[in-house]
């Protein structure tokens, strides 16, 4: 019926990282993101008031001077690289050497074969929602698992016919992200 193969590079992970913060997680989302940025700048603001006063201070506050600017640089980064983070940690734990799927979709459900045979399946029962990006279709499996795929890879079919054929299989709608 439909075939696609899809590259789980730096690109594909983003969008995943980036639709799954806009839709399911978007709470946790931007209460981190915001977090982060607060205590990134109140460090950064803290810090440098300390330096300016580095000389009056003992050894232990000395300490607290020059960790809170560097624990502000870096809590403003993962703020502000949020998503960036999310998918080179997803990448991280991803099986060595399964960068490469081909999904293949049937009567009962999909299955998959990375470039190094692994395999996985699912019944389309198993499937949560589905976003579509530019570049992609999003099946989120459950809140730690999500199918991309690339709608350049089709080997078998067309995206086109597949929103309709994905649509009915899994009763879920489909959901445009603008990333």
């Amino acid at each position: 019926m439909f075939e696609v193969t899809t590259a789980y590079d730096k690109k594909a992970l983003l969008a995943m990282n980036r639709a799954a913060n806009k839709t399911f997680r978007r709470g946790r989302y931007l209460f981190e993101k915001i977090f982060h940025i607060v205590l990134g700048l109140w460090c950064l603001i803290a810090g440098g008031l300390l330096l300016l006063i580095f000389s009056k201070l003992d050894t232990s506050q000395r300490v607290i001077a020059v960790a809170a600017p560097v624990i502000g640089v870096l809590s403003l980064a993962r703020g502000l690289f949020f998503s960036r983070l999310g998918a080179w940690a997803s990448r991280k734990m991803m099986v060595e050497g399964t960068n490469r799927w081909t999904i293949r979709f049937g009567e009962e459900g999909l299955s998959g074969e990375s470039g190094d045979g692994v395999q996985s399946a699912y019944p389309y029962a198993k499937v949560r929602a589905i976003y579509e990006t530019q570049e992609y279709f999003l099946l989120q499996i459950d809140k730690l698992h999500c199918i991309i795929l690339d709608k350049n890879g089709f080997t078998q079919g067309t995206c086109e016919a597949f929103r309709p054929f994905i649509a009915e299989r899994t009763g879920a709608e489909i959901r445009f992200i603008k990333l």
